[in-house]
């Protein structure tokens, strides 16, 4: 999948590596665009996106526009960072401080998927959304 680049900050990436938490399998995030691919790959997502040279505050703003829209207020970085440091989560490049855990316990996947069981790796507000979304069905 060719990025490219989207009506998206500057000074969020081309692409993030993620997981989605209702199967765990990674994806890919494009600036500018919602939605995303399912890529095949071996490491965590944190692997991938410190290779990057991205930063926590990058990945989940890449995260909220991928699902709300790249012109929302928490897709802009310096903003993800700001609350980050409210609540007391690392910030900067990924890898200088350790990853916080999840705010709650990540789903785990059948029993036959070969899929992995940490799922936790988008933000709380993610899991909080599908969660709504679900309850309006």
């Amino acid at each position: 999948m060719d990025c490219g680049t989207g009506p998206a900050p500057a000074k969020l990436p081309e692409r993030c590596i993620s997981r989605e938490p209702t199967s765990g399998r990674l994806v890919m995030l494009c600036r500018g665009r919602k939605g995303f691919q399912y890529i095949a790959g071996e490491r965590m997502p944190e692997a991938y996106n410190r290779a990057l040279g991205l930063s926590y505050e990058q990945v989940e703003a890449m995260e909220y526009g991928a699902l709300f829209g790249f012109d929302e207020e928490l897709a802009d970085p310096d903003r993800v960072r700001q609350v980050r440091e409210e609540l007391g989560l690392p910030v900067g490049p990924i890898g200088a401080a350790p990853a916080p855990p999840p705010s709650r316990p990540a789903p785990r996947p059948a029993a036959t998927s070969a899929l992995p069981e940490d799922i936790g790796n988008f933000a709380p507000w993610f899991e909080e959304a599908l969660a709504q979304g679900r309850k309006k069905r």
